[in-house]
């Protein structure tokens, strides 16, 4: 066989590399564990018996780059604009880096992928508030960046947003051995969610001038750094 033969399908295997590696680092690998961290937890302070152990499995691993790909990936293409004026998103880390326009419907196609199985694998647990959870979850992980909500840009309801993500991603696990929500409001889920509201509000003064740099509205440029911080000091 001639080498000109093989050229083209050299071509076509680095243009697929090049996809699936663009894919990774929009789902943020250092966010991969985050989910199945959680989701632990969840089953931990549930304090039952779990039901289907491969289950368990297959769902704790829907929660690493699937998940992520939703609240990470789509959050890079519909932040494009705004991250072309971000000096942050040219550094490593979970702030990401620019995602080439090019490679946009790859993201949104593999995030609607992975919305389908995170969804498909919850019904599989036979638990109502499981599924639930995930759907809620799946939802939030669209909405935080994408319209219609872009719930990133609606003050307060940014930093909301982020503790609830990590209350569903707990509660999943949570409600994997059939617990539900009323049970759920008394447990240490509730106190992470709370945390994590804080956390992001806070982050958000810090970065408050950043962010108005480059066109975003977060709750500390909307609002200001001290009723931001007062906020995330209630919470």
């Amino acid at each position: 066989m001639s080498t000109e033969a093989l050229l083209p399908r050299r071509h076509t295997g680095a243009q697929a590399f090049q996809r699936v590696s663009v894919l990774i680092r929009a789902s943020r690998v250092a966010g991969w564990p985050f989910g199945p961290i959680l989701y632990g937890i969840g089953i931990i302070n549930s304090e039952s018996a779990i039901p289907s152990v491969w289950r368990a499995a297959l769902q704790t691993v829907s929660l690493s780059f699937p998940l992520c790909i939703i609240v990470f990936g789509v959050n890079d293409v519909y932040d494009y604009d705004s991250d072309m004026r971000n000096p942050r998103k040219h550094a490593a880390g979970l702030e990401g880096s620019i995602l080439d326009p090019a490679y946009h419907r790859d993201v949104l196609a593999v995030a609607c992928l992975s919305s389908v199985a995170l969804i498909v694998i919850s019904v599989l647990s036979g638990q109502p508030q499981n599924i639930v959870a995930v759907a809620a979850l799946v939802l939030l992980g669209w909405q935080y960046s994408a319209p219609p909500l872009r719930l990133k840009e609606v003050p307060v309801a940014d930093s909301l947003s982020n503790g609830c993500i990590v209350f569903l991603a707990w509660f999943v696990g949570f409600s994997f051995s059939g617990r539900s929500i009323a049970e759920a409001l008394g447990a240490k889920g509730l106190v992470l969610g709370l945390c994590t509201m804080g956390v992001h509000a806070l982050g958000a003064v810090v970065d408050r001038d950043a962010d108005a740099a480059a066109g975003q509205k977060t709750i500390a440029v909307v609002l200001g750094k001290r009723p931001s911080a007062i906020f995330a000091a209630a919470c």
